[in-house]
Order: structure tokens, then sequence, then C-alpha cells
């Protein structure tokens, strides 16, 4: 096996590991942006209506809803860019490992990762902790959509309805998160996503060639 094809795969996957790491940060800085801007704008609405009358109620229920909305993308966004940062990181191991067995042999106090069959949900790792608040700003929006369409219409108890929302969606989309890293997780990546195993290339013939260009 030529190490240069290696040794190439090993710089390409350190950038786009890089990628992934980027775009997980810039992922959760438009979940905080969106949902700190539209919680300042029902502020406003509010201060503009001079109190909680039932055309703030719509339109902060309007608004929490699509929040919400965009929020779950968000969170599904992030959890397949953890997913993908696993797989690349995996790669990164596999070569790793392969060429200080083969190539430095000698050198025996390697201080980095080689290991490949990590799990896609650590729960101490920080991509967690951030999945879990990325989740939890979401039901709260899903919560507050409830509380302000019920306190449109006048139901009494609002508030009990709302929390209820909120802890549902909530726990749904960290229990179906953790469930969706793991099972993927133990997947190969062509199997994850692609829905197909992996299989081996097929060995070229030459046998049968004739000599290098000519044709016919």
């Amino acid at each position: 096996m030529s190490n240069q094809y290696l040794l190439k795969e090993y710089e390409l996957c350190f950038a786009q590991l890089r990628f992934y790491d980027e775009r997980h940060g810039n992922l959760l800085k438009y979940l905080f942006s969106l949902t700190s801007s539209v919680a300042t704008a029902q502020f406003a609405v509010y201060k503009l209506l001079e109190g909680p009358t039932f055309g703030f109620f719509a339109c902060q229920a309007f608004l929490s809803i699509v929040v919400f909305i965009a929020t779950l993308l968000l969170y599904l966004a992030i959890l397949q860019n953890r997913l993908y940062f696993v797989y690349t990181a995996r790669q990164l191991n596999a070569i790793r490992g392969f060429l200080l067995f083969t190539e430095a042999s000698e050198f025996k106090n390697n201080q980095f990762y080689t290991s490949t069959n990590f799990s896609a949900f650590i729960l101490s790792s920080v991509h967690t902790f951030q999945l879990i608040g990325a989740a939890f700003i979401s039901s709260l929006f899903a919560g507050l959509s409830c509380f302000a369409s019920y306190s449109a219409f006048g139901v009494a108890t609002p508030i009990g309805a709302g929390i209820g929302v909120a802890v549902i969606i909530g726990i749904v989309e960290i229990a179906g998160g953790i469930k969706y890293l793991s099972d993927s997780g133990k997947k190969t990546a062509d199997e994850a996503i692609h829905g197909s195993e992996k299989k081996e290339p097929e060995p070229v013939n030459t046998a049968d060639r004739g000599p290098v260009g000519r044709s016919g």
C-alpha cells in the first residue's frame, strides 16, 4: 500500500474534521441568535401593545411555533454534524494507528488518539451537553407556543399545558437524538449515511489489456 495516499487522506480528513467542528459551533450560534432575537421581538410587541392582549398572544404563538420549527431543524442538523464528525475522527485515528505501526514502530510514546470504535454518543462529551441545551431551548418555544395559543383563547390554566408540552418535546428530542447517535454510530459510514453495506473495491484486471497508448 502506498502511504502517500494515506498521508493525503489524513490531511484531507483533518481539514474535514475542522470543518465539522466549526459548523457545529456555527449552528449553535444560529440557534442562539435566532432565539434571542425572537425573544426580544416578543418583548417589543408586548410593550407596543401595552399588555398581554389577544393580539400579543396571537403574535407570540405564531413567532414561537416558527422558532420551534427552525430550532428543531437546527437541532437535527447538529445531530447529523456530530455523526459526520465521529466518522471523520475514526478515519483519522485509523490512519494514525496504521502509520504508527508500519512507519514509526519505534515511536512508543504516542499521545494522540488511535481508537476507531468509540461511540457517536458520549455522555461526558461537550457536544452532548450542547445538544441537550439545543433541545431544551427548542422545547421551551414549543411550550411557549402552546401557552400563548391557550392564552389567546382564554383558557384558564395555560401554564400547565405549556410546561407539559415543553417537557414532552424536550424528552422526545433528547431521547431521539441519543437513539439516533447510538444506533447510527454502531454502523459503518456507508450503512448509516447511504443505507448500504461497505464493499471492498473490485481488483482491476489488466491481464487482457493491450499495450498502453494503443487502441483497437
